[in-house]
């Protein structure tokens, strides 16, 4: 190995040691995260001497905890490490360094699970979390949870689910859905996504809804607010909600303002075990008005009175076409 090798592995070594320092910091934000994060994956040596760095302080947690050790008269064996070890005498500032920075770390990483929630169509499910926030996630939905130091972290697939966030400003909310993030500290909102697009709106607080991949692309909602962002053109639509009836599904009902059948049939499908579609020439019949949900049948007989449209049921579940 030569002397650049040596110097740079030195070097490697003590932005292992400061990582683990900085991280371990009450002010550690998203921003410390994300590149730390890139500082690890840059190089395989990186995640190595972050690694050393993280059984350095292991040893040293467990030594802290033993009885204390004979001491040792450096100046009497000078000789004997000169000789041998002139690399390990030019990585030892970095390797005390990672020593005393590894005592802050063990809980940091420590594994966080991630919490993942199912509901089949038709069940509904409320989850406390460990924060006091609440989730109350509608049926055909699957949200995954993970409560991480500096943030709440959660991901939605084809899911819908009622927010009432605990107020936490030090670590932040975030909600990955679709292509969207939404980013809260403590209030209340609903998140549905479809096949097709997602729709967040606020019953309480502000919220942040913002691109995954191009962050600066954001709006900023209040009470009595909606975003709908389509996956077909990307736009990111805001308009007003009815905070009476953003969430009615939690109280048995839908409603509805000029929207398409296409998006009440997969609403029925998650509110219902029986799955239900539309026939092309049926899936932009718009429909204004509140649906009842109390029985399937019952409401797609009062969606047959109400629309042009018929409804075929079949094994495969229940089909809406034009009449």
């Amino acid at each position: 190995m030569t002397h650049d090798d040596v110097i740079r592995d030195e070097e490697i070594a003590a932005q292992a040691a400061a990582w683990v320092v900085r991280l371990r910091a009450d002010d550690v934000g998203l921003e410390d995260w994300d590149t730390a994060t890139a500082w690890l994956n840059a190089d395989p040596a990186h995640q190595r001497a972050f690694d050393e760095a993280e059984g350095l302080w292991s040893a040293a947690d467990e030594l802290a905890s033993a009885r204390p050790a004979t001491v040792i008269d450096l100046a009497s064996q000078r000789e004997r490490r000169a000789s041998p070890g002139r690399r390990w005498l030019i990585a030892a500032p970095a390797m005390a360094a990672a020593v005393a920075a590894a005592v802050f770390l063990l809980p940091l990483f420590r594994p966080i699970p991630t919490a993942v929630y199912e509901t089949a169509p038709g069940e509904t499910r409320t989850v406390a979390l460990e924060d006091g926030s609440r989730l109350q996630i509608n049926g055909g939905s699957r949200v995954s949870v993970k409560m991480e130091r500096g943030r709440r972290l959660v991901h939605m697939d084809q899911a819908e689910a009622v927010f009432d966030v605990a107020h936490d400003a030090d670590r932040p909310f975030l909600v990955d859905v679709g292509e969207s993030q939404v980013r809260v500290v403590g209030t209340a909102f609903n998140i549905r996504r479809s096949a097709q697009d997602t729709e967040v709106s606020v019953m309480r607080g502000v919220v942040e809804v913002s691109d995954l991949d191009q962050p600066s692309r954001k709006v900023r909602l209040t009470v009595g607010q909606a975003v709908r962002r389509a996956d077909v053109d990307d736009r990111m639509a805001v308009a007003p909600a009815d905070v009476r009836t953003a969430a009615a599904w939690t109280e048995g009902r839908r409603a509805y303002v000029d929207r398409p059948l296409s998006e009440i049939a997969a609403d029925l499908s998650r509110g219902f075990v029986t799955p239900v579609t539309t026939a092309p020439d049926a899936a932009n019949v718009r429909f204004t008005g509140v649906l009842v949900l109390d029985d399937e049948g019952a409401v797609i007989d009062r969606l047959e009175r109400l629309l042009p449209i018929t409804a075929t049921r079949g094994p495969q579940g229940v089909r809406l076409e034009r009449r």
